[in-house]
């Protein structure tokens, strides 16, 4: 259903503005990667070649989360919560297709926890140790999180929360199995 004439044209110049970037990201980021990494050393390519895989792992397994999984039982309690209450809801097109672009782009992001959390504890701001300790508080930032980045329905919540739980402990593994570079100059020492 849309409201005003323009509403249609809109949203299809949008999809189409979002397939385009789809479509050159890998163009545009091959050109972005090259100017960064003239100005970088080779360690420093070496950990974007080994995290940017795994960074685009997480978050396409979160997109296809929430399109695979998420999609069809939170639509199902959105829609029968409607019909308990005697509403026809007729959503207009802008949001659906808000709907649709969003809720997948927030599972991709947030599954970056792990390497979120790998860079806190490389960086030192972190350790294993607080991560183990206080996972009960981690946990329960992840549930609230999860309630402000889906929509507001149980079932949503529960699909983005569960597996940010699973993904929290499997980040502490990362923490705590990646081998950690240290200088050869010994520590304390600026490598220059």
């Amino acid at each position: 259903q849309a409201l005003n004439v323009q509403e249609p044209f809109m949203i299809l110049v949008k999809a189409v503005l979002v397939l385009g970037l789809i479509i050159s990201s890998p163009w545009v980021f091959y050109h972005l990667w090259d100017f960064v990494a003239s100005g970088l050393y080779p360690q420093e390519r070496k950990y974007v070649y080994t995290y940017l895989p795994f960074s685009l792992g997480l978050f396409f397994a979160g997109a296809a989360l929430a399109f695979v999984f998420v999609f069809q039982p939170v639509l199902d309690f959105l829609f029968g919560f409607n019909l308990m209450l005697n509403i026809d809801a007729s959503p207009r097109i802008s949001e659906w297709v808000s709907f649709v672009l969003f809720l997948p782009i927030g599972f991709g992001v947030s599954f970056q926890l792990p390497l979120v959390m790998l860079l806190l504890e490389r960086l030192g701001i972190l350790s294993v140790e607080a991560y183990v300790t206080k996972w009960r508080i981690a946990i329960l930032v992840i549930f609230v999180l999860s309630m402000l980045l889906t929509p507001s329905d149980p079932t949503s919540m529960l699909l983005m929360g569960v597996p940010l739980t699973f993904l929290y402990f499997g980040g502490i593994g990362l923490c705590k199995y990646m081998p950690k570079k240290h200088s050869p100059l010994g520590p304390g020492e600026d490598p220059k």
